[in-house]
């Protein structure tokens, strides 16, 4: 369910013709696909964690992540000004190489949680793996 919304997050990222909206949606389906990442390792069930950060969280979860998380905290105060409604210049090629990341990341979460899912079959649909924008 969380990678669904994670990739039709993707797929609204990619009809925003201004940069800063493809931004942020690109980074709204990175948190679906790092939730994904946590209900699949149990991390989200976990009692209450030092930190709420997705990011974080998803360090200690998942530590073939490191790097991901890493990247996409790097980018959480853009996110987080251009949901302020504070002026934040992103260009259309910053923008556009981001939305290739997430998808990128996207692909690795399905990666760790499909094996996971096909185990689960089609009666218990835990993890929406659906289809993916970039690099197919």
């Amino acid at each position: 369910m969380l990678l669904r919304r994670a990739d039709g997050l993707l797929m609204e990222a990619a009809g925003e013709h201004d940069p800063r909206e493809r931004f942020r949606t690109a980074y709204l389906a990175a948190l679906r696909g790092a939730g994904a990442v946590l209900a699949a390792t149990g991390a989200d069930a976990a009692p209450r964690a030092r930190s709420r950060n997705a990011w974080v969280m998803l360090q200690r979860a998942a530590p073939e992540f490191v790097m991901w998380a890493d990247y996409f905290s790097a980018h959480s105060e853009t996110r987080a000004a251009l949901e302020a409604g504070l002026p934040r210049e992103i260009g259309h090629t910053q923008a556009d190489e981001f939305y290739s990341r997430v998808g990128a990341f996207l692909h690795d979460v399905e990666d760790l949680i499909a094996p996971a899912a096909r185990l689960r079959g089609p009666a218990e649909p835990e993890f929406g793996i659906g289809p993916r924008v970039i690099g197919e």
